[in-house]
């Protein structure tokens, strides 16, 4: 558009400075309507100034309609074509976990984009639960064993090193915490706790049986008849 109103403004200076030769200081007269005198300086003058009043108006709108292109033009970036609906959904679970043998478990629900045997694991150590550093779900099979829905969950041998430095009750607490948490969230009846794929074996007791959602009272009580049926086993005499 520029360039048009350079060449325009050429043709006409050139048209102008020849009339400017030929052109008369006198009025001219159509049908009685004076027009008055207006020298070729003066249009030329007025003439410019309209051409170049003009040339911006158009040359903006040239830059406009220049970016609207270039937008549309431009390729959308991941964050411009990523939807509501591809965000990942996040799941809910609930982990249960005690502080004392009065108080009973408390209930706190997490999120996470997969609920896995794991995660569940991670959440309870931050309550101290299960250790923090290489605690972790060997595997985890469920079975139907007489209309009841078991878990048999392998863990890791921290595990056991770990319940070795407890007391009897923290360890009734950290029992409870587990089978509840497995047993809420997996919808099972009881859960066997094994390591390394053998009955889990501690300083104050062996669990040789699934464990349902029992709390850590009723733990310490199965703690208690178990440690009572093996001194009964060692008091009895051999047979002859």
């Amino acid at each position: 558009m520029k360039k048009r109103n350079m060449a325009a403004l050429a043709l006409l200076a050139v048209m102008l400075l020849t009339a400017c030769g030929r052109a008369a200081d006198a009025s001219v007269t159509m049908e009685e309507i004076v027009v008055p005198e207006m020298s070729s300086k003066d249009m030329l003058v007025n003439s410019l100034e309209y051409l170049l009043k003009e040339e911006p108006e158009e040359e903006i709108g040239e830059e406009q309609e220049t970016e609207e292109e270039a937008q549309k033009k431009e390729p959308q970036t991941e964050a411009d074509q990523e939807t509501p609906d591809e965000d990942h959904a996040q799941e809910k679970a609930v982990i249960c976990y005690g502080r004392d043998m009065e108080s009973g478990l408390t209930q706190e629900e997490i999120t996470s984009e997969e609920i896995t045997p794991d995660v569940l694991l991670n959440a309870l150590a931050r309550h101290n639960i299960v250790p923090l550093l290489d605690s972790k779900a060997l595997s985890m099979e469920e079975r139907e064993v007489d209309g009841r829905k078991l878990l048999y969950l392998d863990l890791s041998g921290s595990f056991r090193e770990y319940l070795m430095t407890m007391s009897a009750e923290a360890e009734c607490i950290i029992i409870s915490s587990i089978v509840n948490t497995f047993v809420s969230n997996y919808d099972a009846d009881a859960v066997y706790i094994t390591v390394e794929g053998k009955t889990l074996i501690t300083s104050n007791a062996e669990y040789t049986e699934a464990l349902s959602g029992d709390t850590p009272g009723e733990i310490m009580a199965y703690l208690t008849a178990a440690e009572n049926e093996t001194e009964e086993d060692a008091a009895e005499p051999e047979e002859e």
